[in-house]
């Protein structure tokens, strides 16, 4: 019951060497895709993937370092304790807490101007790049269908309660123009059915199932690029009553001023599993500063 009006609002405070202490709002430790800004995207939009398994901006502590294991091969950890309740939300905390980790492993070396979190590669990388990451969340006592994004669950005591776990596997490679980008996503939960205190089902799910994207471009030396991603969806159907999806979408950019000005154009074939199919094109124009 408040307004919505804030994205990120987070203080970063480095207080020993490689260590940095982060207090505020902003987007957790999760799925790449997630944590690329809107305005860094390969394509027009983010995945499904993305859309179905995310765990976005939340209200907490997140700690962050990183060290050498060699010369180039960089660890980077992650952790992120919040409420588990999603952003904006200000009024009380329903349920438990949310409680994220996340390792990445750089073992060419760091990618040239943050290149990891950039979609394409504009910085037509010298040498190979590589990006390996996981992540686990658990978000103890959720009220909401998809962990702390969704709708919140109800039963005839107030609202329903389960610990929802989301795991995700990342991976970033791009050299010399070329990119590709991998995420699985998974998430369960303990008794993903809500139920009324007589046990009786209320209607609500928690979305609990996995998923997979790989996306990859080229960035051709006139700065047009080609992509393409195939995104693969499978929600149990016992539980949440919706059919596996499969998309396969086909992107053209150009790029004018890297992202800060592009136009950007897809289309995607969706295919749903004893459903309808859909055809989707979309075109975009982007500036930000």
């Amino acid at each position: 019951n408040t307004p919505r009006y804030i994205l990120d609002a987070v203080v970063m405070w480095n207080f020993y060497e490689n260590f940095e202490l982060w207090f505020g709002q902003t987007k957790l430790p999760g799925n790449i895709e997630r944590v690329i800004s809107s305005g860094n995207m390969q394509q027009v939009d983010r995945s499904l993937v993305n859309s179905r398994f995310n765990i976005d901006r939340d209200m907490g502590f997140q700690l962050r370092h990183h060290f050498n294991l060699t010369d180039s091969f960089v660890v980077r950890e992650k952790l992120a304790f919040s409420q588990g309740e999603g952003r904006n939300i200000t009024d009380g905390n329903e349920g438990g807490f949310q409680y994220t980790g996340r390792i990445e492993l750089l073992p060419l070396g760091l990618f040239e101007g943050g290149g990891d979190y950039i979609g394409a590669d504009l910085k037509r990388e010298q040498t190979p790049k590589l990006f390996l990451a996981f992540t686990y969340d658990s978000n103890v006592n959720a009220v909401k269908t998809r962990s702390n994004l969704g709708a919140y669950m109800f039963n005839d005591t107030g609202l329903y309660q389960t610990t929802t776990n989301t795991i995700f596997a990342d991976l970033m490679f791009k050299y010399r123009g070329f990119s590709l980008m991998g995420e699985y996503s998974k998430r369960n939960a303990a008794d993903p059915i809500a139920k009324n205190s007589d046990g009786t089902p209320t209607g609500d799910v928690v979305w609990v199932g996995n998923g997979i994207n790989l996306q990859s471009g080229y960035l051709f030396p006139s700065n047009w690029e080609v992509s393409g991603r195939f995104t693969h969806i499978k929600l149990d159907a016992n539980i949440t009553g919706r059919s596996p999806e499969t998309q396969y979408t086909f992107g053209v950019s150009r790029y004018i001023v890297g992202h800060k000005l592009k136009v950007q154009s897809d289309l995607s074939y969706l295919s749903i599993e004893n459903g309808s199919n859909e055809v989707m094109f979309r075109l975009q124009f982007d500036v930000h500063f």
